[in-house]
């Protein structure tokens, strides 16, 4: 007998919870979609869009690469341009050191009052 009075309790509360919008709502079937899609937009807004921005920025900035300028590779070499074409650059570490890279592996350009 006391199994069974936890059960009608247990259903009772069930009732009550039911008759509330919100619970008929988030309860429903289709609320693991719409949380699906809420996360996914959190994730787009807070990660994913910020990320390809900056990828942009910085293509454009190895697009308007000249001699002189100072970059910092990926493997961290800071290095001066010697010259550029459509793939590659031409890096110079120090005086009789100079390196090829592919404009890839170009991570930032460091500015002139920086460098």
């Amino acid at each position: 007998m006391f199994l069974v009075t936890d059960a009608w309790a247990q259903g009772a509360t069930a009732a009550a919870a039911s008759s509330n919008p919100l619970a008929k709502f988030f309860g429903g079937p289709g609320s693991t979609m719409v949380m699906f899609g809420l996360m996914f937009a959190i994730m787009y807004f807070l990660l994913i869009r910020p990320q390809s921005q900056e990828k942009k920025k910085l293509e454009a900035a190895i697009e308007k690469l000249q001699k002189g300028d100072k970059v910092l590779t990926t493997s961290g070499i800071v290095a001066t341009v010697v010259s550029i074409d459509k793939n590659r650059a031409l890096l110079r570490i120090s005086e009789d050191v100079k390196v090829e890279f592919v404009r890839s592996a170009i991570a930032s350009i460091i500015p002139a009052d920086k460098a």
